[in-house]
């Protein structure tokens, strides 16, 4: 048994993303397996027997912990209570609003929760006691971002948000100094001197880097870096701690400091600057596998890479069986797995006598860590990076000298002659990087989307192929080539798919309850339609673009503008910028200065898009392609005909004509779901295709 901790760690956390999707009676076929397993090879039943029943604890935990936090906490969505909680996180918005999570007791009693807190007041800070009395919402998800399952990760389940009837009865603030509330204090004082010394992106950018503090970086330039594929720099993770850690091991030889000392000196740091980075699941996994790796120097062993993962993916997930329903939990231990074991070992034999034999040396880690974070990637994004393994190769480099740049200021407390030096060398950097990584994200070919039907299918069947070749052979050639293989498998029939809808045109209904934003495209080119105005549809149009893979924005069409929501325009909109934008009412504020966008204004307006013939007005959007006519109305607008697909947006009143699609935003209205009619949902797609074939979809959701 050479790796004993992976047949504890890997199936315990296989029977946690079991627990999480399957019932108890899906056991059956797990232990049909194993027992198959033994009866093929009994040498290795001892191995089977440890595997299955760590899967089977980890399952029992999993539900032991739901059944005890998620179903108790969830009971009292809705209910008059009384909190009383201690602010564990802060996340301060420039608005002015602020995010905290609050852990304490409901009602005074024996259930403890995890109550996440959005009010308009930024002024709490670590460590206080606030006492709330209100009526708590069940977290759910949405078009723009997954929440249960974020919040899930993290044992939260309630929520108060600025819309909440909810009241501050008590806050108590911190008595006593504590070393965590020390560090974040710091902390704070440190992201506002940067702030203060540097501009606004670079600084931002800086502080992500150094603490994970993502909250002053502007959309666009997040969007730029994850292009790029280097967004991984913003989540503080191995990367960072392994830096610094080298750098500490450095000074420490130099100091010529003994095994133990190295170890004791290594555990404080690590600690320290796992508290400093907000205690992210991706910081304490690679703080676990650097103390094991710095324990084997201290026992004259060599730590071996793929068991210090199982180990660490085993405590984190004893700690919190949620875990699983972590983002940064499966790109963390993917990418772990990808430059710690897979890269290393297809690389071991590879030549790097000479400065291009270590270039590609690392060209083809960060491929192999491309390839093994890419299924991740696609389930839990919209894009991914297609150039991630060559600019990792060059960017990675220079963003560990901006982090470098960024503790020697730290060091001189971010005051002062040099402190001011090492940011400006800092800022010099990070603009370098920015200037490239706008450059490459504005490029088509740099990226794609990930919403195709087949997709993750494929990518799943090409994983159990490839690891499937690495057992029966154990030949890294034969294993680079089923890789490449099913590579080019997915990639050509993600393709085929994506022709084979190329003359489908496809509209999509986004927006939050009665709001409406009207997103149609064909191929890879787009108009949208903003009929209310909301704040947040620039954050849809974004979303839906991207996920879409739309690379060309026609025009914009406003037929309710208001002054902030265009405002986000310029922000959410900063490749996606359309080559005009049409005002359908005239407005007294100033409009977005997109580059090369030019702004009108009309009453109605008719447009010729692909084949489909468009009608727009402030009210109203008509719709005729391939024989079939979409009417979006507003529900006060009376309609002469009677359309193939009908959209209502506002409190609808009105009896409506029958349609074969009938799509309704009010969840007041009576009319009763059926096999036409949505009600009471929006960010739905309707697809009509060229022979005049219509179908309906949700754009999330399991139904």
């Amino acid at each position: 048994m050479k790796r004993p901790a992976l047949y504890i760690g890997l199936p315990y956390i296989m029977g946690l993303l079991i627990a999480s999707r399957l019932d108890i009676l899906s056991w059956s076929v797990i232990l049909l397996t194993a027992f198959g397993i033994i009866l093929y090879r009994r040498s290795v039943w001892k191995y089977v027997v440890l595997s299955t029943l760590s899967c089977l604890i980890a399952c029992c935990c999993y539900w032991h912990h739901d059944s005890m936090t998620a179903q108790k906490q969830k009971d009292f969505a809705g209910l008059e209570i009384l909190f009383t909680g201690q602010v564990m996180q802060k996340t301060a918005y420039p608005s002015g609003n602020a995010d905290y999570l609050l852990k304490g007791r409901i009602n005074r009693g024996d259930t403890l929760a995890n109550i996440e807190l959005f009010i308009d007041d930024d002024s709490f800070n670590y460590g206080d006691i606030l006492m709330v009395s209100g009526r708590p919402e069940r977290i759910t998800s949405d078009y723009l971002f997954d929440d249960e399952s974020y919040s899930r990760a993290k044992n939260v389940f309630l929520c108060f948000d600025l819309y909440t009837e909810k009241e501050i009865l008590e806050v108590r603030p911190l008595e006593k100094q504590t070393l965590v509330s020390i560090i974040y204090d710091w902390r704070t004082r440190m992201t506002e001197r940067i702030q203060a010394c540097m501009p606004s992106d670079t600084a931002s950018m800086l502080t992500g880097m150094l603490f994970g503090d993502k909250t002053e970086l502007r959309h666009s330039v997040k969007t730029s870096l994850y292009r790029t594929g280097i967004g991984h720099i913003l989540a503080v993770s191995g990367l960072h701690l392994d830096f610094l850690a080298m750098c500490a091991n450095w000074i420490l030889e130099k100091l010529r400091a003994g095994r133990k000392s190295k170890f004791i000196l290594s555990a404080i740091l690590c600690g320290l600057f796992v508290i400093c980075a907000g205690g992210t699941v991706s910081v304490k996994r690679a703080c676990i596998m650097i103390l094991i790796s710095q324990s084997g120097k201290l026992f004259f062993r060599q730590a071996d890479a793929f068991n210090s993962l199982s180990i660490a993916m085993l405590i984190l997930g004893l700690e919190n069986p949620f875990v699983i329903h972590s983002t940064a939990f499966w790109l963390s231990c993917s990418g772990a797995f990808g430059i710690g074991v897979v890269a290393q070992d297809m690389t071991k034999e590879f030549p790097d006598d000479e400065f291009y034999h270590l270039l590609l040396k690392d060209l083809i880690v960060f491929t192999w860590t491309f390839v093994i974070i890419l299924p991740v990637s696609v389930r839990y994004f919209r894009e991914f990076s297609l150039i991630s393994p060559l600019t990792n190769l060059f960017l990675t480099p220079v963003c560990l000298v901006s982090i470098l740049m960024g503790v020697f200021a730290i060091g001189f407390g971010c005051q002062g002659m040099m402190a001011e030096f090492f940011l400006h060398l800092a800022d010099k950097l990070n603009s370098m990087i920015l200037t490239i990584s706008d450059f490459f994200a504005g490029m088509s070919w740099t990226h794609t989307s990930a919403d195709s039907e087949i997709l993750c299918f494929l990518l799943d069947a090409g994983m159990i192929l490839v690891i499937g070749c690495h057992i029966m052979f154990r030949n890294k050639k034969l294993t680079s080539f089923s890789v490449v293989i099913a590579l080019m498998v997915t990639g050509i029939s993600v393709n085929l798919e994506r022709i084979s809808q190329a003359d489908d045109l496809k509209i999509a209904i986004l927006g939050e309850e009665n709001q409406c934003l009207l997103a149609v495209r064909r191929g890879a080119d787009a108009v949208l339609f903003d009929m209310t105005g909301d704040y947040y549809a620039p954050d849809y149009a974004e979303i839906y673009l991207e996920s879409a893979g739309v690379s060309d924005l026609e025009s914009l069409y406003l037929c309710n503008p208001k002054e902030k929501a265009i405002r986000r325009y310029e922000e959410y909109l900063a490749f996606f910028v359309p080559e005009e934008i049409w005002l359908m009412k005239e407005t007294d504020f100033r409009m977005p200065s997109l580059p090369d966008c030019e702004t009108y204004s009309a009453e109605r307006k008719e447009l010729l898009f692909h084949g489909a013939k468009i009608e727009i007005s402030q009210k109203q959007i008509r719709i005729e392609y391939a024989e079939k006519i979409f009417i979006c109305k507003n529900d006060k607008t009376e309609i002469s005909e009677t359309p193939d697909i009908l959209t209502i947006y506002g409190k609808s009143k009105n009896i409506q004509p029958e349609c074969g699609f009938l799509l309704i935003l009010d969840k007041n209205e009576l009319y009763l779901p059926d096999a036409h009619t949505y009600l009471d949902e929006n960010n739905l797609e309707v697809t009509v295709s060229e022979n005049g074939g219509c179908r309906v979809r949700r754009l999330y959701g399991t139904d």
